[in-house]
């Protein structure tokens, strides 16, 4: 399989995550505003939908990590990432205190997603033992370890975090996802192969900004569903 052809696949995936992930938080703003009746944080349906969207991206993760460095860490690369996904995460956070001072976000997908891919990187040379950690760390806490509820009890009594933010990813068990991604893409995502053409290349286009649209779809929700309020 080709490089480029690696990216398209990769691209897919997000692509396919970020209209989950968005048409998730159109319902979730829907229950926000009023407009419906439904709990996304309680429902199962709704817990499952968010666990799907989370594994596609979290699986994309560890892709793109062995991907990228594999064949050796640009650490230069890893350094402007870094520092990227941490000027995003404390602006998430430092935002949703404003919007939700109780709920705010303390460890989001982003704040996730930065620590991950840094541990992910001792895994690049041993992706069958990634793949087997990443299953035991997801079958385990299944089981019920591998909780890090008394680190979250700590956190709540000395640093005022909240229990329930309004976005949150355990490191446990969803560092389990990024170790079986990096393993998929070892073993080239199982040898599939998608032709590029037609509505897949315009989905492939938006996991290419998965960021930016992950950054702006919920303002632009919120503005949309604000205005309609005011309107009303």
């Amino acid at each position: 399989m080709s490089m480029n052809k690696r990216y398209f696949e990769l691209d897919l995936l997000r692509g396919v995550a970020v209209v989950l992930m968005v048409l998730f938080h159109f319902g979730y703003d829907l229950a926000l505003f009023g407009y419906a009746s439904y709990t996304t944080t309680v429902d199962m349906e709704w817990l499952i939908f968010r666990c799907v969207v989370l594994s596609m991206f979290l699986l994309g993760v560890g892709m793109s990590s062995y991907l990228a460095y594999h064949e050796g860490i640009d650490w230069e690369k890893v350094g402007i990432r870094t520092i990227k996904l941490s000027v995003v995460s404390v602006a998430i956070s430092i935002g949703s205190y404003f919007i939700f001072p109780t709920q705010w976000i303390y460890f989001g997908v982003i704040h996730f997603i930065m620590v991950a891919t840094i541990a992910s990187l001792a895994f690049l040379k041993r992706p069958v033992l990634a793949l087997i950690l990443g299953i035991g760390i997801i079958v385990t806490y299944v089981l019920g370890y591998f909780h890090l509820d008394p680190l979250l009890a700590l956190s709540m009594k000395y640093f005022s975090i909240p229990r329930y933010p309004v976005d949150v990813v355990s490191f446990t068990p969803w560092f389990g996802v990024v170790l079986i991604g990096m393993f998929m893409m070892s073993k080239e995502l199982f040898g599939l192969k998608i032709q590029e053409k037609g509505l897949l290349v315009k989905v492939a286009y938006l996991g290419k900004h998965s960021l930016l649209i992950y950054l702006v779809h919920q303002p632009v929700l919120f503005g949309v569903f604000n205005l309609i309020k005011l309107i009303r």
